[in-house]
């Protein structure tokens, strides 16, 4: 799947615990009916809206949860209403509105999800949104709503209008807490009734919004009160096939990061600020590093021989590079196809071909070239200088900047059907560029947008380290 730039129409057309070392608390992360809808609106009083929303966090709490695998994406359990009912959401940095198919959705994709549709009607804590009170959509007067219309740069989209409940994220993936956990908010979030593409077929019920854009997921856990900092991580693992009961694939945690997650020290580099509302990146620097591995540590009795792509850094960065989670892969400017081409020949001998799916044995895949991307290094701090995910032996002009590693295992994509490997590293975009979710695999990453920097650290990935240790 591949799920890109957010696209927020601006012209409504037809659509009028326990407490650990680093203070963190860890959870597991997966007509009548008009009428019935104005009654919610009309009596329930605004008291009543915000009572509902249970205790306050301790704002110096983070929280992790456990995140699933989906077909190219990674999702977190969503639980809504009252009583709670699961709604699985992609995790999408490249987008900032939250929204899950409603009980009257038509034709969306039911017999493909992990849940049945969001039934608001039994929800006694849910309500519509009038259009005084629009965050996420645009108000249709004559409907008295906030409707809302999304389109994804490969195709998908989705209509909805705008509603809000009571939420909570992660939890048992089996059923929710008999409690209300003390991070529950009352969350503005869009109830689909129309989608199309990928949204039908994907495993996931719907998406969560991550962006910077105030609508986000964790801005609004931000604003109210249930998170200590304008900061999330993310850390992916992947399994080689999914399995649709859901296989667990990483952690993600609001607030800031879990540092049990870490296997190198955290480095950091430049959040690059922009009115896009994305998470942009500065990109300096691409290389091939031969002998293998899986990690920006190169554990060897000799030097390994690392080969530089040819390629000039504004070139790289022209119309901006951000780092969404939402895209399955990674997409590099087209300037990019001829140097790397002739890089990948001169330390494999063979072509780079992204469409050509080949045999590899265990021991021919991890033997392949390493990718290293050379980040901008973050201009506002200080990092730890023996830290092994800095650039110091590859570029001593710029050691503050951040080497990351994708290795072999991470951008070689699998097919249980043909048993074959596909390169998933593309150099199509006209402008711009996105490292996608096979870049940030293997890392911890933190989103935060309080220091203006992203961190990266490399990490397993697997919730039971933080889950056993609480």
């Amino acid at each position: 799947i591949l799920i890109s730039y957010l696209t927020l129409l601006s012209t409504v057309t037809a659509y009028e615990g326990k407490e650990d070392p680093w203070g963190l608390v860890t959870i597991p992360l997966i007509p009548q009916r008009v009428h019935a809808r104005r009654r919610r609106r009309l009596d329930r009083p605004a008291q009543e809206k915000s009572d509902a929303l249970g205790p306050k966090v301790d704002p110096f709490e983070d929280r992790s949860s456990s995140l699933y695998q989906g077909y190219g994406t990674h999702f977190v359990d969503l639980w809504i209403g009252t009583p709670f009912q699961r709604q699985s959401v992609i995790v999408d940095t490249g987008s900032g509105v939250t929204a899950v198919p409603c009980k009257d959705c038509v034709n969306c994709g039911a017999e493909f999800h992990t849940d049945p549709y969001f039934d608001e009607d039994s929800s006694a804590t849910f309500y519509e949104v009038s259009c005084e009170e629009c965050s996420v959509g645009h108000c249709v007067p004559n409907r008295h709503q906030c409707s809302l219309e999304v389109s994804y740069q490969e195709g998908s989209s989705w209509v909805a209008h705008e509603v809000a409940d009571i939420t909570y994220l992660g939890g048992s993936h089996e059923s929710p807490l008999e409690n209300p956990p003390k991070d529950t908010f009352h969350l503005h979030f869009g109830c689909q009734s129309r989608v199309t593409g990928l949204f039908k077929t994907q495993l996931e019920d719907g998406i969560m919004g991550m962006d910077l854009s105030e609508t986000s997921f964790w801005q609004q856990a931000y604003a109210n009160g249930v998170i200590r900092s304008k900061s999330f991580s993310l850390c992916f693992s992947r399994q080689k096939v999914v399995d649709v009961i859901s296989s667990e694939a990483g952690v993600l945690t609001l607030g800031g990061n879990d540092p049990r997650l870490h296997s190198t020290t955290m480095v950091y580099a430049d959040l690059i600020e922009g009115s896009s509302g994305y998470f942009q990146i500065h990109v300096k620097k691409i290389y091939l590093r031969l002998g293998g591995g899986d990690s920006v540590e190169f554990i060897t009795s000799s030097s390994p021989t690392i080969e530089q792509v040819d390629i000039k850094e504004k070139s790289l960065n022209d119309g901006g590079v951000i780092l969404d989670s939402g895209t399955t892969f990674t997409y590099l400017t087209e300037d990019m196809a001829e140097p790397f081409d002739k890089a990948w020949r001169k330390v494999t001998g063979s072509e780079w071909n992204t469409e050509k799916a080949v045999h590899l044995s265990d021991s021919e895949l991890l033997a392949m070239p390493v990718i290293l991307v050379q980040l901008q290094g973050w201009t506002a701090g200080i990092q730890d200088e023996i830290a092994p995910g800095l650039a110091a032996t590859v570029d001593p002009q710029n050691p503050d900047d951040v080497i990351v590693a994708i290795p072999p295992t991470h951008y070689m994509e699998y097919s249980d059907k043909t048993h074959k490997y596909t390169p998933r590293v593309f150099f199509t975009e006209e402008e711009g560029g996105v490292l996608g979710a096979n870049f940030m695999m293997g890392h911890n990453i933190l989103f935060d947008a309080e220091n203006k920097r992203f961190g990266f650290s490399e990490s397993t990935c697997e919730y039971a380290v933080v889950a056993d240790s609480e």
